[in-house]
């Protein structure tokens, strides 16, 4: 066959090819559309398979921690700065509130042994508690509390902070979403000068709410848990391992 019979023959298959894209102009719509969606059901098999195998538990990034300067035991300056690198469970009572109100200062003392007793000593744990009564709660009020309980003042393991009543209320109430009344005369029928929500809430070391605990009786175990979590996310923050991590946010991998 001669060069030109070929050269002809090629120039008709295109033309024929060319014929045939122009009778059906949306074959390369349909073509995209069939590789969107193989696309969106391998993502989506990707998202049941992570979270069968769950191969990375992460907790979840609630929100920003609100910012705060309040005063210490020791009458110094304490800021939500200061807590930066740590992790860190804030709390919320009052120096009067007893054994029997929603969350006394006895039991976060109890909570803090315990779960201290189960951590590595070298963890970067850090407890804060905030009064709701910062007018009676004094900075001496709160050295005197510290120190039966064995801390030194203004220790940093556990920081007992009061401070001006109005940006109390913003921080406590408007950052952490803790509902709490104006502190009153205890009665007969309300024996509590203040009355609020027991609250635990648990800030990483970059200022993130990851956990909120909406009761006065954390268990032990479960705060552990999650402590060893952040510290495990913390130390896989670089590097490829830090792709993981994203993952199992993406794919909402947090506790059962």
């Amino acid at each position: 066959m001669s060069q030109s019979a070929v050269g002809g023959a090629n120039a008709a298959a295109q033309n024929t090819v060319a014929d045939q894209v122009n009778r059906d102009p949306h074959a390369r719509f349909r073509s995209r559309r069939v590789w969107f969606y193989l696309l969106a059901a391998l993502f989506a098999l990707s998202i049941v398979a992570f979270n069968i195998i769950r191969p990375i538990t992460v907790l979840p990034r609630i929100a920003p921690s609100p910012g705060f300067a309040f005063i210490g035991s020791d009458g110094q300056l304490v800021t939500s700065e200061d807590q930066r690198g740590f992790l860190t469970l804030y709390s919320f009572t009052y120096l009067d509130c007893d054994t029997s109100c929603p969350q006394s200062l006895e039991s976060i003392a109890a909570l803090r042994q315990s779960v201290i007793a189960a951590l590595p000593p070298d963890t970067p744990l850090r407890f804060v508690t905030i009064s709701l009564d910062p007018e009676r709660d004094t900075p001496e009020r709160l050295r005197q509390a510290g120190e039966a309980w064995g801390l030194p003042t203004g220790a940093k393991e556990w920081q007992l902070l009061t401070g001006d009543p109005a940006r109390l209320r913003a921080t406590v109430g408007g950052g952490f979403r803790v509902y709490f009344s104006e502190p009153k005369e205890p009665t007969a029928e309300s024996p509590g000068r203040v009355t609020f929500d027991p609250r635990y809430v648990l800030v990483d070391h970059l200022g993130i709410m990851r956990a909120d605990y909406r009761t006065g009786a954390l268990d032990p175990a479960i705060l552990v848990r999650d402590v060893n979590l952040l510290v495990e996310e913390a130390a896989n923050s670089d590097g490829i391992a830090r792709l993981g991590y994203e993952a199992a946010h993406l794919f909402l991998c947090y506790p059962r």
